[in-house]
């Protein structure tokens, strides 16, 4: 990643207002994909409920009975002279978050980046600040609180550099001069560029952008989608008799 001196002021804010217009540009982008492709997908699964109701249906009555002849596998191998009970690993689901994903390492490092940066950005801090303060500070413990408990850390070290820098609660946005820490503010913005980018390249690669995309009017989209439904419920319904 391409980083600009921090020794230079002028050239580094001249940096900050390309990347903002960059990514409000790639704002505007992702929320127009999300609302055509949100109308698109309502539209087919109005008029193809049914068939989708149906495939719900079987899918859960499958795993059902999978899960009935496991079972059954099972009480037929505890009945064999030679069975032995296997040494469970008890889990505690209830608590069984993104975070206990990781390593130990990682987790003890996810704990202590999130308790240094909400020290310096939690609302109780701020009690006697303004209101705009105050709801800038909500807004970012909210954002910290989401990050961590997604067990990302590569993304939690980023937001912990830009809170401990001093950012966090004094950026304004198309003010530059609001930023105390002008090197890392660009490091931020180029990370939030490069996930806009990232979300826009898998929603253009994803099937619902290819349908909506391929010049086909919805009707005929529809017709298509109706018969493999129908096609596949019918494989379905043989394997689960």
């Amino acid at each position: 990643m391409l980083l600009l001196p921090d020794k230079n002021p002028d050239q580094n804010q001249e940096a900050i207002v390309l990347l903002e217009k960059e990514i409000a540009l790639l704002e505007a982008e992702l929320r127009g994909l999300e609302s055509n492709l949100n109308v698109f997908q309502t539209k087919i699964r109005s008029v193809l409920s049914i068939q989708i109701s149906r495939i719900r249906a079987l899918t859960d009555l499958y795993k059902s009975q999978k899960k009935a002849k496991k079972l059954k596998r099972l009480e037929q191998k505890k009945r064999g002279k030679n069975y032995k009970e296997p040494l469970d690993l008890k889990i505690n689901h209830a608590s069984f978050t993104a975070p206990d994903l990781v390593s130990a390492d990682d987790k003890q490092e996810l704990k202590r980046l999130f308790k240094e940066a909400v020290v310096q950005i939690h609302p109780d801090k701020l009690i006697n600040a303004d209101v705009d303060l105050n709801k800038c500070a909500t807004d970012v413990t909210a954002k910290l609180n989401e990050v961590y408990q997604s067990g990302d850390l590569e993304e939690l070290s980023r937001l912990h550099e830009f809170i401990i820098s001093g950012n966090a609660l004094t950026y304004v946005p198309e003010q530059p001069q609001t930023i105390k820490n002008s090197f890392v503010m660009i490091q931020f913005l180029q990370d939030k560029k490069r996930q806009l980018l990232q979300l826009i390249t898998e929603i253009k690669s994803s099937e619902l952008y290819q349908l909506w995309t391929n010049g086909r009017d919805i009707e005929t989209i529809i017709a298509e989608l109706r018969l493999a439904f129908e096609r596949r419920i019918i494989v379905m319904e043989k394997r689960t008799r």
